[in-house]
């Protein structure tokens, strides 16, 4: 369990989850609202904020989380702006950081995660300077691309630990993978299969312990689960923003342990690592004094300098500002909190009905699945009753977000009826 959490169950007395947050979540079945603090503008479920899903009964945040109406006000007031060639754009990487409790420094930006993750790898020099990488099979599916054409063209040893019969991937089982010689360890702090949460810490120990990284891809749990990368240990980690950061595709974060820097190589080279990259020392334009090569530009010694190179998308990056303020003004615990009566719900409803759920009973990310073969079958029985959530070719994922309220969750077990 993160720091985050366990703080907040501290503040509430050490009680259990369904005492804590008791009293506070008692209303949710018949429309009430939780406050998380004083400071919050909101009240959960907040409907109100996301006029996108009005009328329906949106259960699909882990595929693409809709915007509150403060993002695209922000959105707007970014596109006026440009209309007379203003910038207007706001800096989101140090909002990121203290989300998740890293220096403002070690947060850059990057097109995706995957990309941030395939940096992370040739920072390490991989696959050309061997060692093992060690995977499991909750990780990013686009993720065992890229190791696998590492394994197949370069030899490189990929290891990938399966599940449990209880649909988890052991600390045990990664104990027996991470031996001696490994360089990386790459998993999902949630996944985007099942929901199941690594304990970060746990994993971090283990692999340092053995000599390895650990990189941690973070998609499916910024803004939904408190995270904490400097107690945890984490060296690596990358977060697209479409999904519970409320942002867009082609915009993402990486994280990097800055005292790590100087173990690693730049993965590549952009202009924007340098520090006069607008006005580089040049010995090739007329006026320009001699010089014995064509230009000369200094790098920049940081995270950024190592992994940014050019200017991210500024439009989406208002967007995430504007997102990051608003789930930080609720507050990351308490979001966890209010979807916990929710989760249990349908892993209750979903389990009495028949379906083989295959999330851990204990799991409170905001993820719930259950295996059913060719699973497009249920689609029609959904779109009557207006309830969206991802369909996969053997697999039914629901994952409720700060909108979404029991009746939201009795509306789907209802359609959804029984295998």
């Amino acid at each position: 369990m993160d720091n985050g959490r366990r703080d907040f169950f501290r503040r509430a007395g050490g009680a259990t989850l369904a005492t804590a947050i008791g009293t506070q979540l008692a209303a949710c079945g018949d429309g009430g609202g939780f406050i998380p603090s004083a400071e919050a503008s909101t009240a959960l479920p907040a409907k109100s904020v996301f006029p996108g899903i009005a009328g329906r009964v949106f259960l699909n945040s882990a595929a693409d989380h809709p915007w509150t109406q403060q993002t695209t006000d922000a959105l707007k007031k970014y596109a006026d702006a440009k209309l007379s060639l203003g910038s207007g754009s706001v800096s989101s990487a140090a909002k990121f950081a203290a989300l998740i409790n890293a220096d403002a420094d070690e947060v850059t930006q990057v097109p995706s995660t995957s990309m941030g993750e395939y940096l992370v790898t040739k920072a390490l020099g991989l696959p050309e300077s061997g060692g093992r990488v060690v995977t499991d099979a909750l990780h990013f599916v686009g993720s065992f691309y890229m190791y696998e054409q590492y394994r197949v063209k370069n030899g490189l040893d990929v290891v990938t630990v399966n599940m449990d019969a209880e649909y988890r991937v052991t600390l045990a089982a990664l104990d027996s993978a991470i031996t001696s010689g490994t360089k990386l360890v790459a998993i999902s702090h949630v996944s985007l299969y099942n929901g199941f949460q690594h304990d970060l810490k746990a994993v971090c120990d283990l692999a340092h312990s053995r000599g390895a990284l650990v990189y941690v891809d973070l998609i499916q749990s910024a803004g939904a689960v408190p995270i904490d990368v400097k107690a945890t240990g984490v060296d690596f980690a990358a977060c697209g923003t479409y999904k519970w950061l409320m942002g867009d595709f082609g915009f993402a974060f990486l994280y990097v342990r800055k005292d790590l820097l100087p173990r690693i190589q730049r993965p590549w080279y952009g202009y924007r690592q340098t520090r006069n990259f607008a006005a580089p020392i040049l010995h090739v334009y007329p006026l320009d004094p001699i010089g014995s090569v064509p230009y000369e530009s200094v790098q920049i010694n940081s995270v950024a300098g190592y992994f940014a190179g050019s200017f991210p998308n500024l439009a989406i990056e208002t967007v995430c500002a504007a997102s990051i303020d608003w789930i930080q003004g609720i507050g990351v615990a308490a979001i966890e909190a209010y979807r916990q009566p929710l989760l249990r719900a349908l892993q209750d409803g979903l389990r009495s009905r028949g379906f083989q759920v295959v999330t851990p009973q204990e799991s409170t990310s905001p993820i719930v699945t259950f295996a059913y073969q060719d699973a497009s079958r249920l689609s029609a029985r959904l779109t009557a009753a207006k309830v969206e959530i991802t369909l996969r070719a053997n697999h039914a994922r629901i994952s409720p977000s700060v909108f979404n309220d029991m009746a939201d969750i009795n509306t789907f077990l209802v359609a959804i009826g029984t295998p």
